[in-house]
C-alpha cells in the first residue's frame, strides 16, 4: 500500500482535482475541510458551490472508496481555503 497526503488551496471559481485517475487497483480517499468556517464542496469535474455531490462542513471529513478510473474535485465557498486529502492505494491479490 502507498499513502499520500496533500494540502490543497481551494477557491470559488476553479475546481481542484484531488483524486485523479490512476493505474492502480483503486484507493481510499479522505477529504477534510480544515477551515474554521466556510464549506468545501466535493463532486465531479463540473463541481461548483451550487452544483455538488457533497457539502463538507468546517472541521469535518468524508471518505470515499474509488476505483482506479474515478476522479474527485473540490471547490470552496471562499477564497484561499484548505482541503486536506489522504489517499491510500489498495492492493489486489493475484
Amino acid at each position: 500500500m502507498s499513502t499520500q497526503f496533500n494540502l490543497h488551496t481551494v477557491g470559488t471559481t476553479t475546481p481542484v482535482l484531488v483524486a485523479p485517475v490512476d493505474d492502480g487497483s483503486g484507493r481510499d480517499i479522505t477529504i477534510q475541510n480544515v477551515n474554521p468556517s466556510g464549506y468545501i464542496y466535493v463532486g465531479g469535474e463540473g463541481v461548483t458551490n451550487s452544483n455538488y455531490g457533497y457539502r463538507l462542513l468546517p472541521d469535518h471529513a468524508i471518505s470515499f472508496e474509488l476505483t482506479s478510473q474515478d476522479e474527485l474535485y473540490v471547490i470552496a465557498s471562499g477564497s484561499n481555503m484548505k482541503a486536506a486529502v489522504i489517499s491510500i492505494n489498495l492492493e489486489t491479490e493475484d
